[in-house]
Parts: structure tokens; C-alpha cells; sequence
């Protein structure tokens, strides 16, 4: 006895959805971090564009980018963890530093002048959250 036509149908449904989606939207490979003088977008090892839509596997925040601006270096992780995303009160912490692009989530901070692999920065648990095509 064969499989039924609405069983296949559903399995046909979804796999087009599934190809669907990932030809909405792309992943930086590799993801990378930046001065404000690099240009943001979906970053290749071709285009080398620094990822704006970052977003922490730990804290699932989404995490927020300051151009020509640097962490000072008395942030901490209750700092961030009671501010974050609030502008207003992470300035605080925010020092101007021209060529400087200052990164944050909830739990977890960067401040970067020059072009870096996401991956060297261990620390971090960014992912590229994906970009709309």
C-alpha cells in the first residue's frame, strides 16, 4: 500500500518553506567585528563587512552597536545586565574614541578598531542573527 496523497503533499509543502526561508535571508560566514570605519552588512571572506545583526546565544539579546565609541574600562556584567538595552544609561559607560566601534548584549561586552573574526574572540557567543535578502 503506497503512502497517501495529502502525507506526501505535506512533506512537499514543507521543504519548499524550508527553501523559501533560507532564500529570505542570509548569515555571515565568517562573521566579523569592526571599527566604525568598516562597513556593515552580510559580511564573506570576499566582502569583509562587519555583521549589524549580532545576536548572543547566551543572553538571546539582540546585541547593539555605538560607533566611535569605546567601553570604559570599569564595565561589568551587572552594568550590563541592569542597563542593557537602554541607551540612556549604558552611556554612562560609553567613551568617545574616533575609529572605535563599541559592541554590547546583556551579558557580555567588545570594543573594536580594527577588522577580527568573530571567531578569535571566544569569549563572545555571537552568531550572525541573519539578514533580510
Amino acid at each position: 500500500m503506497g503512502v497517501p496523497y495529502f502525507a506526501t503533499l505535506k512533506v512537499a509543502t514543507l521543504s519548499t518553506s524550508d527553501s523559501f526561508s533560507q532564500t529570505m535571508s542570509k548569515k555571515c560566514c565568517p562573521v566579523f567585528l569592526g571599527g566604525s570605519s568598516i562597513l556593515h552588512g552580510i559580511g564573506t571572506s570576499v566582502s569583509q563587512r562587519v555583521c549589524n545583526r549580532l545576536r548572543c546565544t547566551s543572553c538571546d539579546f539582540s546585541v547593539l552597536m555605538f560607533d566611535d565609541h569605546e567601553w570604559d574600562s570599569s564595565c561589568n556584567y551587572l552594568f550590563f545586565r541592569n542597563n542593557m538595552p537602554d541607551y540612556n544609561k549604558l552611556k554612562a559607560k560609553l567613551r568617545r574614541r574616533k575609529g572605535v566601534r563599541a559592541y554590547a548584549c546583556q551579558c557580555s561586552w567588545h570594543s573594536a578598531l580594527s577588522l577580527s573574526d568573530l571567531r578569535e574572540q571566544q569569549q563572545l557567543k555571537w552568531v550572525c542573527g541573519k539578514h533580510k535578502a
